[in-house]
């Protein structure tokens, strides 16, 4: 639970005071607990793994799914050491191409941690240092470099009051949608209100000229107000998904409610999206050691991705759920995880506790025809020879 970016003394503190002094409390209660009736449950529909090479290790940083030639179905993943993009047959588990690329700070990707593969010929890699889309063409030819923070410099840091930070993932990933990027990022801090009122997380990259654009802010009623959310953004990460009619889906970490938007307008509709399990979940009223902090991620639920299936037009929301009886040795690892299924109207239909989070890498969640995958850690594979994804399909209760 570190801090993803460290910030100068006087801007960390500025934004405690901020967002700390004279703080309110925000107290989001679960009003339909324990009062939804399940009908089905989440099983294990099969299991792929994927041989890695011995540059490879699982705990995948990012991945993506796409069609390939003859709609098959392809499963990339990025490999940081070896600056490289791995490709395989998603059926087969067979490597179809590696795509290297340039680490070097004039020619490549200096820090690469999410990328988007359009086509064959438009590779998007994120690059954090610069805050920045780099634009590949299939030779890894640097084609462009586009700012996320309107060209501002990046180690001045007063860009992050304005712009997003973004720590991409399978479960956050970019998006293409028509000729757009979209891609989520974060308010790392808790946000004050003169931040909120303003801040967007979102930004939109128009690939025709590399335009880029901002949307969404945070839910009023979750974020601002001087609710103090602690300054690890734990609690600010975004969660989105493409949801059918045009619209985008968001799941926040301390909400029992989704968020559904149309694409391309600001505003949200909420829709109840919590689990029958969890309980009420209040922001800070206090700066908390590291120690209290721990002890209160793990005494939380914490909701987390948000995916559409388009295959069974279904809806899975992962929860990471609280442990009641958490010690100060507790880890968010030992947290259970649970997986929350909805009709594609987002009428509740069961969940299912799958495992720990030290079970699974769920930030590696996405859905193919087979079901929901999600990457499995087997403390059995020493040699981490193997990238493992379980797949879920909710069967009907008996």
């Amino acid at each position: 639970m570190n801090v993803k970016l460290i910030l100068p003394a006087v801007i960390s503190l500025a934004l405690f005071f901020g967002c700390s002094s004279n703080s309110n409390v925000v107290t989001l209660k679960n009003d339909k607990q324990g009062t939804l009736i399940p009908t089905v449950k989440l099983a294990i529909a099969g299991e792929k793994k994927f041989p890695l090479d011995s540059i490879s290790a699982p705990k995948i940083p990012y991945m993506q799914v796409f069609s390939g030639d003859s709609n098959t179905t392809c499963l990339s993943f990025l490999n940081t050491y070896a600056s490289a993009i791995y490709i395989y047959d998603y059926a087969t588990a067979v490597v179809k191409k590696v795509i290297k690329f340039s680490r070097d700070d004039k020619d490549g990707v200096n820090n690469p941690l999410g990328y988007y593969l359009k086509n064959k010929d438009s590779i998007y890699i994120y690059n954090k240092k610069n805050n920045q889309l780099v634009l590949l063409n299939d030779s890894s030819r640097v084609l462009s470099r586009i700012s996320l923070i309107n060209e501002q410099p990046f180690h001045e840091l007063s860009w992050t009051f304005f712009y997003p930070q973004y720590y991409p993932s399978t479960a956050a990933p970019l998006m293409g949608i028509g000729n757009q990027i979209v891609f989520p990022g974060q308010y790392m801090f808790s946000l004050p209100d003169t931040i909120a009122r303003r801040f967007k997380f979102e930004s939109h990259i128009d690939c025709s000229n590399n335009k880029v654009t901002f949307s969404r802010q945070y839910p009023d009623e979750l974020y601002g107000h001087n609710y103090f959310w602690e300054n690890e953004g734990l609690f600010t990460n975004v969660y989105s998904d493409i949801a059918p009619d045009h619209k985008m889906v968001y799941s926040f970490p301390v909400s029992h409610q989704v968020y559904l938007a149309n694409t391309g307008k600001e505003g949200y509709t909420p829709v109840y999206g919590g689990s029958n399990e969890a309980g009420t979940i209040t922001s800070f009223n206090k700066k908390l050691s590291g120690e209290e902090l721990v002890l209160k991620v793990c005494q939380t639920d914490l909701y987390a991705a948000i995916k559409y299936d388009p295959y069974r037009k279904v809806y899975y929301r992962l929860l990471r759920k609280a442990i009641p009886d958490a010690t100060p040795t507790s880890t968010i690892k030992d947290k259970p995880l649970s997986v929350i299924v909805f009709d594609e109207n987002f009428k509740y239909m069961g969940e299912t506790t799958i495992g720990t989070c030290n079970d699974f890498n769920w930030e590696n969640a996405f859905v193919t025809a087979e079901g929901l995958n999600i990457e499995y850690l087997d403390k059995n594979d020493r040699s981490e020879a193997y990238l493992y994804l379980k797949i879920f399909k909710p069967v009907n209760l008996k």
